[in-house]
């Protein structure tokens, strides 16, 4: 086994390329890989105290922002992260980079330490789907927050078939708005949407007045034969590009 351990070794040692980027800094450009397949790249110097300066140089927090994560978004997102960073014994600067300080003895497992915590960062949020779907029901939360719009999370509601049938949110009857019960999609595909709009066909039959809203996250566009078969069923939705013009009507009416 010993020629195993002695070739990773000999692999990182090999692949590693270092170049000066000035003010004392140095690159240092690792053979592991981001969901981008992009190197992770990490920043090394030495301040005053001979102590070294480890960072990250911002790359983390932007390649996150850069795929559609803004972790302080939500409180979730952020407390998933921060809890990454304790783990590895890291800090977050104001920069939002990620760094650690340490000493020569301490540097290569520090080094070691730095490349696993990205690692970790980049799978727990870019490689789980059921997280990313969770964070855009965060999203949505928050907006409805910040637009005193009441709101209930993960309700419940059996359907003609006997089904129970769960909704991302629920809007309390309020003045002339019914009741609305709300899916919000983080990836609008066909076999998600048809789904979905069975489920509130389903729940609406019995619950006549309680609506069913769908928001669709469509950063990366929708297919347009998504938005006809809502319509063909008269289910209300709302793309995410247009929640300042469409949710606040929420806050007093909603109009299918």
């Amino acid at each position: 086994m010993k020629h195993l351990i002695d070739s990773y070794v000999d692999w990182i040692r090999e692949s590693i390329t270092l170049r000066n980027v000035g003010h004392g800094w140095h690159e240092i450009v690792t053979p592991f890989l981001n969901h981008k397949n992009d190197m992770i790249e990490l920043y090394v110097r030495q301040d005053e105290n001979e102590k070294i300066v480890l960072s990250d140089g911002g790359n983390t927090f932007n390649e996150l922002k850069l795929s559609g994560l803004d972790i302080d978004k939500s409180k979730k997102r952020l407390d998933e992260f921060n809890t990454i960073l304790r783990s590895f014994g890291l800090h977050r600067g104001t920069d939002k980079e990620i760094s650690i300080v340490t000493d020569v003895k301490k540097f290569p497992e520090v080094k070691h330490r730095l490349i696993q915590a990205i690692l970790s960062i980049d799978d727990m949020f870019m490689l789980s789907e059921p997280k990313v779907e969770s964070f855009f029901t965060e999203d949505v939360a928050v907006f409805f927050d910040l637009n005193d719009i009441l709101f209930v999370k993960d309700t419940s509601f059996v359907g003609k078939s006997g089904f129970s049938h769960k909704f991302d949110f629920t809007l309390p009857k309020i003045k002339d708005r019914k009741e609305v019960a709300i899916r919000a999609i983080n990836k609008p595909r066909k076999d998600i949407i048809s789904g979905v709009m069975w489920t509130i066909e389903d729940m609406r039959t019995v619950r006549p007045n309680t609506d069913g809203l769908v928001i669709i996250n469509d950063e990366n566009g929708v297919n347009d034969d998504i938005y006809q078969a809502l319509n063909e069923y008269h289910i209300p939705y709302v793309s995410w590009s247009n929640k300042k013009e469409e949710l606040p009507k929420l806050k007093y009416a909603w109009q299918a």
